[in-house]
């Protein structure tokens, strides 16, 4: 019987699924040599004469390789052994060669080998780093060089650690990189360009540079391999060999050439193993690779275990010359406030066997019709045909010049499992290895398509009523809920202390050095500060409170943590759990004994990150208390070291380094200080200790009276929460707001994410615009309009996303995915738009669709166009030329506001649909802007809670998945964590005695209420629409807008007042919400217009503003953007040039490149790979349009 008829039989169970082992013509024995890898050939490398060795005498030497000879293991790379055995035996030959050399011997070979090398052709140097490898060698740095990318490819996805040595042979610290395609090119980059390219490098890259050009050796050391292959995880990838017996292996993700295994691993290993056992519908193999982190090929087994919806699992791990290992896996249950009808049906799936080889995962079928002996003998028996259509062989016997074959009978198991049938075939070398390995590496940005089921992936939050009405299993959810949150509110109210460090940033010669702490300060009152030398200071003050008051937990809160963290992490004390998004550091732990635990915090997430501590008077305190709290000033790059052992300084020379502070006001602090020795000179110490107990008295007394805000307007525990987007998100839930919305995960969110599109920004029809009368008009420059006007103004929009919040609901219940007949009921115009934001609406839908776009008969190009994507460099673009093939992502709000301001035709592909609503948001928006306003208009500091509040809510609801998570880890915990996880790192930093590694999740399940935040998003754009659509058509001319503010003529304000009215019925300028007011300030005066303006781009642009003093005389200011740049950079490179804003943006304009210095005026930082930050005297950054 041949195969295919026995493939057919065995496939029955799988409904009709494609099998796998099925027989291809049979191959010529010209080919089928060709296609047998080069490691199963004979050796022919010497003239000695071949010696064999029986396979145990083989097993034996290679069990103890480290102490067998050398004559022994050159007898050993003659024999019938495998590709990795031989690399094995060569580099223990290279090893023992290298010992026998003498240093001088060695530097020879070197040498030699480099001359070689450069003679070499690109063929010739990959076989030349397969049989030379250099482990733990010293090289030289022009060796190193010539070197570096063939060397370091032989390192890809390992760990490296490359010492440089200076010309003392000094050991310079060490730098680890994870050695990727990327990080090569890199390194190369940074070697080839050198010096001249290192002022324009920054942190870790400029580090290495710096380090690299005073190098003259350089050495490279890498982990144990033995040691590193005990310590893996077991976990599974794609198979990187391809099958040369043209079996169909496909059932196992195994192809027969390249391109068709590219196309097999499309899907992860261990997904396309549960679709090939049958057992899971589609929606259910959706639910389980939605929790799974798409940027990793490899999964282990401890994540396997994490999943939901599994059901029974039984995995093999096969490894060559090791038994088998068995892990079980049931894992049916989940959460039980998931309404999950997939998991319910898991109940009912059964074993599902899976294999695992090389890192692989298979369907681990059994009884394939497939024998051992057929496999062992395909090599010298593949080119007749008998033995290829039969792959049930049995039995071979040779009689004179001819094979006798026998074959199981057709009724018998042969009893070989897949994972038998791979590895045997691995090891009579039918696999040939895949020579480019980022093979899979090819990760296309494909749009993600509505979920077939979208139930399992939403739930109700665990406060919803809506989920106690569901089960009465949730109602003890809820229960223990509360329990969790008296816990948490416990946390709050410990003892809150609240510090600050002050650094050296200078050396004696004035220049920049490591940041280093010499003083901190913290209170928990705001009246008595405590101060030490180090953070172990305030950690026994924290110790001594503990045993003294009782306390066992504490909060500690650093404005800008992540500064001050560079401090802390030098330490040697153990931290964990540390938060780090956008690589700033907003929250740790620090674990001490008796199970103390501190928890430190940044302030600036819960105030903004715009609110420095010298801002918070005037932010928390009415005018009378500011006289009484407030921050002083500091020389900072005047303290030294030896300044300040020696205590006394110069006031005249300090007066330098005070910014823009004047020297009257500077001594009047000493003298608060009471630091004042003479008229001369001051006391460093105190003054710097009052500094900064000042400073944390500030902070304290803010925050207190923050926290006190807090909970009298919202009865909330400020503290409780990281970030003040979190609290504002928890004020509308407590008020009703989330009242049976649910939250959506998996595949339903990455769905959803897609219909994220932030505001617009952008000058208009994306050119360069000229507003001014004395600029000259060029009709040839088709990329520069100059509009003859000189009263430019800045329309805003009064609280945009609050007042979208306002004029919306938001979406109830479990959404589903559209049919067919309801995909072609919306594809009809006149049905989408019965859905309406009124609670009259006649269709209560809320629709997020995935649709197609064409232009029709009547389409509108527009200066500000509704369509947008995204460019290869990730930047959304608005255009009117967009791609008709593509798919675009619109809720049922933005897509009606294409078809009304732009007449786009439409075609639906795919969407979901909510079909009820919740409108307390209208009102819980109108009652905080309310009583902002009175607040305001009171004097009330409490006015910018509710600011902070209302602005900031939104964002919470859009936040992305988070597919990386930061692991902190102590020197001893380093090496096997590397060792277990080396496939999932993304990033390495090592901070004194220990290393954060950035690690990427393998199973990823947050929840969030995307939808509501698009929907957000396309009301408030709706807003900005109805505005700028009626100035078009009214033939009103708008120059720029940056997300809820437009700049127009200010003699056009009226003429569109008139024509809003007319069309929409209601007053467009005003301060109520969702209104338009002039916004241009000047600390000069009161501005009356803008007389030139000069718009290049996104947030880059100047306007030169007129404005009347208090003692009415004209005087002229300017509002400047520079995106990249700041204003003091701006201002300096005009007094260079000796020229207006204005002016110098023309320069732009007509495309000169300039350069701008961002530490002009202000100190500026940057942090290296050490986590340590350094002072620079500049940073050019060059600008040209």
């Amino acid at each position: 019987m041949s195969i295919k008829n026995i493939v057919r039989k065995q496939s029955k169970r799988t409904a009709g699924r494609k099998n796998s082992l099925k027989a291809t013509k049979t191959p010529k024995a010209s080919k089928t040599s060709k296609q047998i890898p080069k490691q199963n050939q004979k050796h022919t490398g010497t003239s000695k004469a071949r010696i064999s060795l029986q396979k145990t005498t083989i097993d034996m030497y290679l069990r103890h390789i480290s102490n067998i000879t050398l004559d022994q293991l050159n007898t050993l790379l003659q024999q019938k052994i495998t590709k990795k055995q031989k690399q094995q035996v060569k580099e223990q030959i290279i090893k023992i060669e290298e010992k026998s050399l003498s240093r001088q011997q060695l530097q020879d070979k070197i040498e030699q080998q480099k001359q070689q090398f450069k003679n070499y052709t690109p063929e010739q140097k990959k076989q030349y780093i397969q049989n030379h490898t250099i482990y733990n060698t010293s090289l030289e740095v022009s060796f190193f060089q010539e070197f570096t990318i063939e060397v370091l490819q032989h390192y890809i996805n390992n760990y490296i650690k490359i010492t440089f040595f200076n010309s003392e042979s000094r050991r310079e610290e060490h730098k680890i990189f994870l050695i990727t395609k990327d990080t090569i090119i890199d390194l190369m980059e940074l070697i080839h360009k050198g010096k001249n390219y290192e002022d324009n490098l920054t942190g870790s890259d400029r580090e290495i540079l710096q380090t690299y050009l005073q190098a003259t050796k350089v050495e490279i050391i890498t982990p144990n391999e033995q040691k590193a292959a005990q310590n893996q995880k077991r976990k599974g990838a794609y198979f990187n060999y391809i099958d040369i017996t043209g079996l169909d292996l496909s059932r196992y993700q195994i192809g027969n050439n390249e391109k068709e295994h590219l196309n097999l691993s499309e899907t992860q290993c261990f997904i396309y193993s549960l679709m090939q056992s049958g057992h899971y519908v589609e929606s259910q193999i959706e639910y389980i690779r939605s929790q799974m982190n798409e940027d990793n090929i490899q999964f282990s087994l401890s994540s396997i275990k994490k999943l939901k919806g599994l059901g029974p699992i039984h995995i093999t791990y096969y490894e060559d010359g090791k038994k088998d290992q068995i892990a079980n896996i049931n894992n049916s249950s989940t959460s039980k406030n998931y309404n999950s009808k997939c998991e319910d049906e898991i109940a009912d799936v059964p074993l599902v066997n899976i294999g695992c080889y090389k890192n692989h995962y298979f369907i681990n079928d059994d009884y394939l019709p497939i024998s051992k002996v057929w496999i062992n003998n395909f090599k010298e028996h593949c080119k007749y045909s008998k033995f290829m259509e039969n792959t049930n062989l049995k039995q071979i016997r040779k009689t004179n010049n001819s094979y006798c074959y026998s074959f199981y009978k057709q009724e018998q198991n042969i009893g070989i499992s897949a994972g038998t049938m791979i590895t045997t075939m691995m090891e009579q070398g039918l696999f040939q290895e895949i020579e480019n390995p980022n093979i899979y590496n090819q990760n296309e940005d494909k749009p993600i398509s509505a979920p077939i089921d979208c139930q399992p992936f939403q739930k109700f939050p665990q406060n919803s009523s809506a989920l106690k009405e569901h089960t009465e299993e949730t109602q003890q959810i809820r229960e223990d809920n509360k329990d969790s949150q008296t816990d948490i509110v416990h946390v709050c109210k410990q003892l809150i202390v609240y510090a600050d460090f002050e650094s050296f940033t200078k050396d004696e010669n004035d220049n920049n050095i490591v940041h280093k702490p010499f003083l901190l300060c913290w209170t928990v009152d705001g009246e008595t500060v405590y101060s030490g030398k180090t953070i172990f200071s305030l950690i026994d003050y924290i110790e001594q409170m503990m045993i003294q008051e009782g306390y066992s937990k504490f909060l500690v809160l650093y404005h800008n943590l992540s500064y001050d963290a560079s401090f802390i992490l030098q330490q040697q004390i153990t931290i964990r759990d540390i938060l780090k998004p956008d690589n700033q550091i907003i929250q740790f732990t620090v674990q001490r004994r008796n199970n103390l635990s501190i928890l430190f915090r940044d302030s600036m997430r819960l105030t903004g990150n715009d609110v420095s501590v010298s801002k918070m008077p005037a932010m928390f305190f009415t005018k009378e208390m500011q006289s009484k709290i407030y921050k002083e000033i500091f020389p900072y790059t005047y303290y030294t070291m030896n300044r300040y052992c020696n205590k006394i300084g110069s006031i005249e020379e300090a007066s330098k380094h005070i910014g823009k502070n004047t020297k009257e006001e500077f001594i009047l602090s000493i003298r608060n200080a009471q630091a004042y020795v003479d008229e001369d000179t001051f006391d460093l110490q105190k003054y710097a200790l009052y500094y900064c107990q000042q400073d944390v008295r500030v902070l304290c007394k803010s925050m207190q009276l923050f926290e006190k805000m807090i909970k009298e307007q919202f009865n909330l525990e400020l503290f409780k929460y990281v970030s003040i987007s979190s609290l504002s998100l928890e004020v509308q839930k407590q008020r009703g707001c989330f009242d049976e919305c649910v939250q959506v995960t998996g595949q339903l969110r990455k769905f959803l994410q897609q219909f994220v599109i932030g505001g617009r920004v952008m000058t208009a029809d994306n050119k360069i615009i000229k507003v001014g009368k004395e600029f000259p008009i060029d009709l040839e420059n088709k990329q520069v309009v100059v509009i003859n006007k000189d009263d430019t103004t800045d329309d805003d929009c009064t609280s945009m996303y609050p007042s979208a919040q306002r004029r919306m609901y938001y979406p109830t219940g479990f959404c589903k995915t559209l049919t067919k007949q309801q995909i072609q009921y919306y594809n009809n115009p006149n049905n989408l738009f019965k859905i309406t934001l009124d609670q009259k609406s006649q269709d209560q839908s809320t629709l997020y669709l995935e649709v197609k776009l064409k232009k029709s008969s009547t389409f509108i190009r527009r200066d500000f166009p509704l369509i947008s994507y995204k460019n290869k460099d990730g930047v959304r673009m608005f255009t009117n030329d967009f791609d008709t093939e593509r798919s675009y992502f619109y809720d049922c709000i933005s897509l009606q506001d294409l078809i009304t301001f732009q007449h786009v035709e439409y075609e639906i592909i795919s969407g979901v649909r909510f079909v009820g609503r919740n409108y307390t948001i209208e009102d819980v928006i109108l009652d905080m802007f309310t009583k902002r306003q009175q607040f305001k208009k009171q004097g009330n500091p409490v006015q910018i809670i509710y600011k902070l509040m209302l602005n900031s809510s939104y964002g919470k609801t859009i936040e992305a998945v988070h597919n990386t998570e930061d692991v902190i880890l102590t020197q001893k915990e380093y090496v096997d964590y590397i060792y277990k996880n080396k496939d999932f790192i993304k990033d390495i930093t090592q901070i004194g005695d220990k290393y954060i590694v950035n690690v990427r999740s393998e199973v990823v399940d947050q929840t969030a209420y995307t939808y509501i935040g698009v929907l957000i998003l396309s009301v408030s754009k709706r807003i900005m629409n109805e505005v700028m659509c009626t100035a078009e058509d009214t033939g009103i001319k708008i120059y720029y807008q940056d997300t809820d503010s437009i700049q127009i003529s200010k003699a056009d304000v009226p003429i569109l007042n008139d024509a809003f009215f007319k069309k929409y019925s209601r007053e467009r300028q005003g301060k109520g919400m969702g209104q338009f007011h002039e916004d241009y300030e000047s600390k000069k005066g009161e501005v009356t217009h803008a007389s030139r303006a000069i718009y290049l781009g996104k947030k880059f642009y100047a306007v030169e503003l007129q404005v009347e003093t208090k003692e009415r005389e004209q005087d002229i200011d300017y509002h400047i953007r520079g995106k990249g740049v700041t204003t003091q950079s701006i201002l300096k490179k005009c007094s260079d040039y000796n020229c207006d804003p204005i002016e110098l943006y023309n320069k732009l304009s007509n495309h000169e490149e300039i350069e701008f210095d961002l530490c002009t005026d202000k100190p500026c930082f940057e942090k290296n790979k050490a986590y340590e930050y350094i002072s620079r005297e500049k940073f050019i950054r060059k600008v040209k349009f």
